[in-house]
């Protein structure tokens, strides 16, 4: 007989992820998540360099690239069970972050592709493994989908090893072809991804989406009954604060600039040029850690726009409080125009907290743009020749910028509050691991 889960009485979960768990890291959505749960009752794996440093989670099992990498020169099996708080090594991290990171510049698919092949030739199906997963013995998984194959590879091998329960979470299109553009190796790595995710996602017992146009692609091509889950905030301290905005008005930009963020920040550039012309009318600092080309940097440090360059994270919601608009940011060039299709960036729900007007730039057809229209949070530019005109208009407009700012908080408090995630999050997780 199956044990009867509940808030009190939270099953032991095993997060099988790509990325370690770190509370100084840009990616906090699961750890958010799983800051409901004892930390003693919550493993995870991962497949990074890195060490973790969190709160929400004390058992961890480490497969790292670099190491995987050395196994297939030496033929080494590798993996370890690593703790909290331990000190990485900083080359080894330095060396992956930069690898990743000209991948992502360059978006080298022959790159992405080349990876795959290694992390299958490494030796990390070990005995070491095995008894961590079978020491932690946890009732159910956790099973984020990312649009890697090796750490599906790595996820799948678990499930069937040592089967239990185990729930999904699909943030991103990891499936259609639609960001592919013309790139062979793109249609391969995307060919390679397909059957890894449909497996995940047509034998899971419970799936999470991370919006409502995700749920109805997921459901409709894998048979399931997504569950809709972003980041939750906790507003019950929290007050919307009606401020008349400085001179000049403070817009601020935080986040990474990949995927072709960073040519739409540069088109504001463009349009504040135009905007300051006969005075400095507004300004916009960028927070980031992106790494950009000379071209590129020198429209993001002109016409009123600063590159700031990366920020601890306790500091980013000071900086989008202190704004009078925060710019929310995704591609309209083709090659990256649907890269974004069905994601729901959490930045997202940050600025919504943060009581500040949103200025957004997108294609009218992904899912955040909806979200935003849908709700009536921001003021949006879906074409290339509306941001200069709906900039310009909002900055002239300092009751819009105000009433746009209370939306925003209201949209925010309307669907993301904090308590109803933790509900939705714990329900789903105790129903999988109740086998209901």
């Amino acid at each position: 007989m199956k044990n009867s889960y509940s808030e009190d009485n939270l099953p032991k979960v095993l997060a099988i992820s790509l990325s370690t768990w770190r509370s100084d890291s840009g990616i906090h959505t699961q750890t958010d998540l799983f800051k409901f749960w004892n930390a003693d009752k919550v493993a995870q794996i991962y497949a990074k360099s890195d060490l973790p440093n969190t709160p929400v989670c004390n058992t961890f099992f480490q497969i790292s690239e670099n190491e995987i990498i050395h196994s297939v020169i030496n033929g080494k099996p590798v993996g370890k069970r690593v703790y909290n708080g331990e000190e990485a090594d900083k080359k080894a991290v330095e060396a992956e972050k930069n690898l990743y990171s000209k991948a992502h510049k360059k978006k080298s698919w022959l790159m992405t592709v080349m990876r795959e092949i290694v992390w299958s030739l490494g030796k990390w199906k070990t005995d070491e493994l095995d008894k961590f997963v079978k020491d932690f013995d946890a009732d159910v998984y956790f099973v984020p989908i990312y649009p890697v194959v090796y750490t599906a590879k790595i996820q799948q091998y678990i499930l069937k090893k040592f089967p239990k329960p185990y729930v999904c979470y699909l943030a991103d299109d990891n499936y259609s072809y639609m960001s592919c553009g013309k790139n062979v190796f793109a249609y391969i790595h995307r060919f390679m991804l397909r059957r890894v995710v449909k497996n995940l996602a047509q034998n899971c017992d419970e799936m999470f989406t991370i919006t409502k146009t995700e749920a109805k692609d997921t459901d409709k091509l894998f048979g399931t009954h997504s569950v809709v889950l972003t980041k939750g905030i906790d507003y019950s301290n929290l007050e919307f604060k009606e401020i008349k905005p400085g001179k000049p008005i403070k817009m601020v930009y935080t986040g990474n600039l990949l995927i072709g963020r960073a040519n739409s920040l540069a088109e504001i550039s463009k349009a504040l040029k135009d905007i300051n012309k006969d005075g400095e009318v507004a300004t916009l600092d960028i927070y980031s850690p992106t790494v950009l080309d000379d071209k590129t940097m020198g429209y993001l440090n002109s016409n009123g726009c600063h590159y700031k360059g990366a920020v601890p994270k306790e500091e980013v919601a000071k900086i989008q409080k202190d704004a009078d608009i925060v710019v929310f940011v995704e591609s309209l060039e083709k090659a990256h125009r649907y890269d974004a299709r069905l994601s729901f960036s959490t930045k997202l729900t940050d600025y919504f907290a943060s009581g500040k007007c949103i200025f957004a730039i997108g294609d009218k057809e992904i899912a955040p743009i909806e979200y935003l229209t849908e709700n009536d949070s921001a003021i949006i530019a879906t074409e290339y020749n509306e941001i200069e005109p709906k900039l310009k208009d909002l900055l002239g407009s300092p009751e819009k910028i105000s009433e746009y700012g209370r939306k925003a908080f209201d949209c925010g408090k309307r669907n993301h509050e904090e308590s109803n995630v933790k509900k939705t999050f714990i329900y789903t997780i105790c129903k999988a691991a109740n086998g209901e």
